[in-house]
């Protein structure tokens, strides 16, 4: 995918959840100005590891990593949105950019 649509991408993605997140929570404004730096770079990792993502799935212990840390992420979120919306819209977000940043490590690795 080409740099400027995927950067495009991320940005509308980004602005979108953040639009949610006042929508739904404009208590906490540094929560919702963070929101579309978590997302956007998020979706640009993504975007760009598109067919490392696809080729990990479903690899043995791979799974049980992918159980173990599924759990400390629905848990840790589930408190987080307890305490707000925009907390745990953010906790989910660095959630998954912990998980797109493996996966671009990883996609780095086999290309050498």
């Amino acid at each position: 995918m080409r740099r400027s649509i995927r950067y495009v991408l991320s940005a509308v993605v980004g602005l979108g959840v953040m639009a949610l997140t006042v929508v739904v929570d404009d208590g906490n404004l540094s929560l919702v100005a963070m929101t579309p730096l978590i997302y956007g770079t998020t979706t640009a990792f993504v975007l760009d590891n598109v067919e490392t993502i696809r080729t990990m799935s479903g690899e043995g212990t791979s799974r049980k990593v992918g159980m173990l840390g599924g759990g400390i992420g629905a848990g840790s979120t589930i408190g987080l949105f307890q305490q707000s919306f925009a907390a745990g819209i953010a906790g989910y977000g660095l959630f998954v950019f912990g998980i797109a940043l493996v996966t671009a490590e990883v996609g780095g690795q086999t290309d050498e």
